[in-house]
């Protein structure tokens, strides 16, 4: 039996070209503060990848910003671009 995901709170996709091609990425957070990433497409393609946990916030800063979607969007843009990724 396959457990249900926590409850997105916020989403981020980024773009980047490397050698490869271009590649978006997508970036969420979750309600109980989970960071995940995944590769979503290659050259237009979409990639069906698992998503790779990064880090977890706080309990105070997931507190702050629970409420408010923005807040958290600002949040999680900051760790992508920690990351080195752009939107």
């Amino acid at each position: 039996m396959a457990l249900l995901s926590p409850k997105v709170i916020a989403q981020v996709n980024a773009r980047s070209t490397g050698e490869v091609g271009v590649m978006s990425w997508e970036w969420i957070l979750r309600a109980d503060g989970q960071v995940c990433y995944r590769l979503a497409k290659v050259d237009g393609r979409r990639e069906r990848n698992a998503w790779t946990p990064v880090t977890r916030l706080p309990a105070a800063e997931l507190d702050a910003i629970r409420g408010d979607q923005t807040k958290a969007a600002a949040a999680l843009d900051a760790i992508v671009r920690q990351h080195g990724h752009r939107r």
